[in-house]
């Protein structure tokens, strides 16, 4: 499910709550209100399954991150491997051995280049999709904090 999905998806149920509390009966002293529990219990329920499914997503995004920086580890074990390879197969004499000796390094110095470019590439791909997931939760518990706050008005005044 999309971030954006996800989102609306909470907000419906924050506001499908805030709507059986609006619809409830008020008692006659104070703010509180009667509500209907299962709609209230059901209406949770759907929450809990929702919000899971954003930590799935934070989860992929580590193990993606994981599973490229080792896929650019084995890209560059494999370029290191070929520039020994064909250093040992240019070393007929010492000239030979000497540009394959030059090509090598150059070959490996590539490598570990491409291997750091690779590696940073994906620190920042999964940085900023935790950085988005992070936002993407932060105002998700914001506005449940404020909705719970909303549920509880006279408590929230009591704690001020």
């Amino acid at each position: 499910m999309e971030h954006e999905t996800i989102i609306s998806e909470v907000g419906h149920l924050l506001d499908k709550l805030e709507a059986l509390v609006q619809s409830g009966r008020r008692l006659p002293w104070g703010r509180q209100v009667l509500v209907d529990e299962d709609a209230i219990r059901t209406t949770i329920e759907h929450l809990r399954h929702t919000l899971p499914e954003e930590v799935r997503q934070a989860q992929w995004i580590i193990q993606e991150r994981d599973r490229i920086i080792q896929e650019a580890g084995r890209d560059a074990d494999h370029l290191v491997s070929e520039a020994v390879h064909r250093a040992h197969a240019l070393a007929d004499d010492s000239e030979v051995v000497r540009e394959a000796s030059e090509r090598a390094s150059e070959m490996v110095r590539q490598a570990q280049m491409r291997a750091t470019e690779i590696h940073q590439g994906a620190l920042a791909y999964a940085d900023d999709m935790l950085a988005r997931l992070e936002a993407d939760l932060g105002r998700l518990h914001a506005t449940v904090r404020q909705n719970r706050q909303d549920l509880h008005p006279r408590e929230s005044a009591a704690n001020e």
